[in-house]
């Protein structure tokens, strides 16, 4: 029997904590060449709508699983009151082919999304960066946030405090990416930007930056005077050169070296490469998503329901 497993029963079993202990069995799989996760499919559907097809097979000595996550954006359904992007994983034993689970997806899509920078975090940013956007990764002193839609604003805010609850720390809303990033040792950005969000001078140094929304090569987040001055990590070499508008720029620009430079959040994981060097060094950690961080979590939600005796079975 397989589990059919809600949104809220997905935000049951996981939290930001749990997440962010999946990233190492994922990118320390992905690393160590027991995992595979082909480069994302993309098929047009109607009114400028586009389905992602995202499968990937973890295969270590503890796991064996194979999982496929669809995900749809649809432009033209916030006007209709239904959501403009929406999601569901298929877990698979990757020993029998048997359906295990299916998943709410988009719960797991942010959670995963925002645990491999809380990875990236522990691993690359200073012991004493406190300042910056949200990550479970370590306590924080501030949040800065820079925002031109207020109710947009007003969301994040509500979702943080709700996330967070009486660990939430001071959130303040900023004017420019200057204000934002004077001393934060953190730095997060979450856009479709085509266009840099800030530049070299204004980033502190010693800084960790983290960002994870441009995906595809006419996006950009980070200028590339700021990539050419740091140490660059990527969730996986193949798919940044793909989809990762960023560097691809910078890359074109021939300001800075090709992706043999750039250092795998796997190889960090398992030790084979060196991560921040000294204090001042500014990281930066460029996350596009992989379809392995998807398998990760989905098998811990699926144990953690198992336990729970929560979510519908059915016979598939």
């Amino acid at each position: 029997m397989a589990l059919m497993l809600s949104r809220a029963d997905v935000m049951h079993c996981l939290d930001m904590t749990e997440a962010i202990e999946a990233m190492p069995l994922a990118f320390g799989a992905l690393s160590a060449g027991q995992a595979q996760a082909p480069q994302r499919t993309a098929i047009g559907l109607a009114d400028q709508g586009i389905a992602l097809l995202m499968p990937s097979l973890l295969q270590t000595v503890r796991e064996h699983a194979f999982g496929l996550k669809v995900v749809t954006v649809m432009p033209q359904n916030p006007p209709k009151n239904l959501p403009r992007i929406s999601a569901s994983v298929l877990l698979l034993d990757g020993a029998t082919g048997k359906t295990q689970a299916i998943l709410e997806g988009r719960w797991l899509t942010a959670m995963r999304t925002g645990a491999a920078s809380g990875l990236a975090t522990s691993l690359l940013a200073r012991q004493d960066a406190d300042v910056l956007a949200i990550h479970a990764a370590r306590p924080l002193q501030e949040v800065r946030v820079v925002n031109r839609n207020d109710e947009h604003y007003r969301q994040l805010v509500a979702s943080l405090h709700a996330l967070l609850g009486p660990t939430c720390p001071a959130i303040r809303r900023a004017a420019t990416a200057r204000e934002t990033l004077a001393g934060a040792l953190l730095v997060a950005c979450a856009t479709t930007a085509t266009a840099p969000l800030f530049r070299w001078s204004e980033v502190a140094r010693g800084a960790h930056i983290n960002a994870i929304g441009a995906f595809t090569p006419q996006m950009c987040e980070v200028d590339a005077e700021t990539l050419a001055h740091a140490r660059i990590v990527v969730d996986e070499r193949v798919a940044a050169l793909i989809e990762a508008g960023d560097l691809l720029q910078a890359l074109a620009n021939d300001r800075i070296a090709g992706a043999e430079t750039w250092i795998e959040l796997g190889e960090l994981v398992r030790g084979t490469r060196a991560g921040r060097q000294a204090a001042e060094e500014v990281t930066v950690f460029k996350s596009v998503g992989i379809a392995v961080q998807d398998v990760a979590v989905a098998l811990h939600v699926y144990a953690r329901a198992r336990e729970l005796g929560i979510g519908i079975e059915v016979d598939i």
